[in-house]
């Protein structure tokens, strides 16, 4: 007991917690004492945002797992924590944090999280529609910058950036700070934060309609009759071929892929049309892989 008192001597500032619902700091949520993790931070992004917070190992932390200093008025987000004990008595947590004070046009801040998902039946789910999933604290760390396939010095700069725990994205989310938008690429964990590995470039998914042909049984004339079922999709256009028109060997044709989440059924191929860009093309040939996360189509 002594030499928990002897701990947390200093920790005893009153931290305002961060409340998503109402976007507010509420005041003295809990007490505990923010420090550098090293005196010696070195000139990269990472050590210079992390901190340690020294509390009470009993200390309740919100669930936005976001606070900010009273003093400073500088936001944290809350990461993984260590139990420092003596002959088995807990005494003192040690809680890595991350700075994400909010600076227009810098790295760190407010940030909006969105996904487009279809809304429709199971049978029929339609086009992806934009949703908010969150509003967190962000902060990002430039990694590198990759040439964008089949141009010239065009480039997409590559970020990591670190979100509190609790907010889950997942690939194809976008990420919205300061007015730019990032598209997820990955996701991993890191010191108890969401780790994120983001791309500075919109979305390039497009809106489509996918017609289904098939035979559907007339109870009146007690035939089969040929049918068609039209669905709203959305996919990305990955590769466009235009030959010249003398070249009677080949034929122009673009590939498209779709997540099997927004499709109801894998689509025939020589059944199936797509209305894209205005221009009906045929299905010739679809394909998948192990585990049937997508379905990758040739048309024509």
């Amino acid at each position: 007991m002594f030499l928990k008192e002897i701990a947390l001597r200093k920790a005893h500032e009153q931290m305002e917690a961060w409340d998503p619902i109402s976007e507010t700091f509420i005041p003295a949520a809990f007490q505990a004492r923010i420090d550098l993790t090293d005196r010696f931070l070195s000139n990269f992004n990472k050590p210079t945002r992390r901190r340690m917070l020294f509390a009470d190992n009993e200390v309740v932390f919100p669930e936005s797992r976001t606070f900010r200093h009273p003093g400073t008025k500088d936001v944290y987000l809350l990461g993984i924590t260590r139990q420092d004990a003596l002959e088995g008595n807990p005494y003192l947590g040690l809680t890595i944090c991350q700075l994400v004070t909010d600076v227009p046009g810098g790295s760190s801040g407010l940030a909006t999280v969105t996904r487009r998902v279809p809304l429709g039946p199971a049978d029929n789910p339609g086009w992806l529609v934009d949703t908010v999933v969150a509003k967190a604290f962000i902060d990002l760390e430039f990694r590198t910058s990759a040439n964008e396939p089949d141009t010239t010095d065009v480039k997409i700069e590559n970020f990591y950036a670190y979100l509190p725990i609790n907010v889950v994205c997942q690939a194809w989310d976008f990420v919205e700070l300061h007015g730019n938008r990032y598209r997820v690429v990955d996701t991993f964990s890191d010191s108890g934060l969401s780790g994120l590995r983001i791309d500075d470039e919109e979305d390039t998914r497009i809106d489509m309609v996918m017609k289904v042909s098939d035979r559907v049984y007339d109870k009146t004339s007690d035939t089969y009759i040929n049918g068609q079922q039209s669905y709203n999709v959305t996919g990305v256009m990955e590769n466009y071929h235009d030959y010249a028109l003398w070249n009677n060997e080949s034929q122009p044709y673009i590939d498209v892929y779709f997540e099997a989440e927004h499709l109801p059924f894998e689509p025939p191929a020589n059944k199936t049309k797509i209305m894209v860009e205005g221009r009906e093309r045929t299905v010739e040939s679809v394909h998948t892989q192990p585990g049937r996360r997508q379905y990758k189509l040739r048309c024509k």
